[in-house]
């Protein structure tokens, strides 16, 4: 009977190690939304913003010589208006449309380039420092693993930590922010020096009158 007592508590005892075991081994994970972090983030907007920008200008040189091309391309099929020029004139327009033709497809080709390379670095970047916030997050949380909610084929809603990398990410984007405005040049003060009194008008030894006379004389 004392044996059969001794091996149950021996048995809740390593049931009860056990357990405390897994607990303690188990692996804590976060999760996060790099889309909304990078949508929601002054750090992601700024840099959105920065690309916009970068994007209208490009788009506005396109327009520009898109709108020249078509020019081109409308007097060249008006059969009434190369009626009205001479032969030698329809091959000058004809050469500057092959001309532009090219240029147009050339500068195409680099914005896309262009545009491609900057969200590259851009995404790059962003990830750098999603990568810093998660991993201070994951110490302040004590977290083993953070992942990206993309690589997921499911995750349960309360790992997502998408809100506390977003509010660490805005903290170092303030004190960047600061930084930058106190690296600045201060803007040129004006000359402050108090005015000089002006000097003290001084009254003619002789009266005018009597120097007029004296003149004459």
């Amino acid at each position: 009977m004392m044996k059969i007592k001794t091996m149950l508590l021996l048995a809740l005892f390593s049931l009860t190690s056990i357990k405390a075991f897994s607990d303690e081994s188990m692996l804590k994970v976060g999760v996060v939304n790099a889309k909304n972090v990078v949508s929601k983030s002054k750090f992601g907007l700024q840099e959105q913003e920065t690309f916009d920008a970068m994007k209208k200008q490009m788009e506005t040189v396109l327009k520009e010589k898109e709108k020249k091309l078509t020019e081109l391309a409308n007097k060249l099929s008006d059969e009434d208006y190369l009626d009205s020029i001479s032969p030698e004139t329809e091959t000058e327009l004809k050469r500057e449309f092959r001309g532009l033709s090219q240029e147009f497809a050339q500068v195409q080709n680099q914005y896309y380039q262009t545009l491609q390379q900057a969200n590259m670095k851009i995404m790059q970047k962003l990830g750098e420092i999603i990568a810093k916030a998660s991993e201070k997050v994951a110490k302040d949380r004590k977290l083993d693993l953070v992942l990206n909610e993309e690589i997921a084929f499911y995750s349960n809603p309360a790992l997502d930590i998408s809100e506390a990398i977003i509010k660490e990410m805005d903290a170092v984007w303030e004190i960047e922010s600061k930084e930058n405005k106190e690296k600045l040049p201060a803007a040129p003060q004006g000359n402050k020096e108090a005015p000089k009194p002006a000097a003290p008008i001084q009254k003619p030894a002789v009266p005018p009158q009597k120097a007029a006379a004296k003149a004459t004389k």
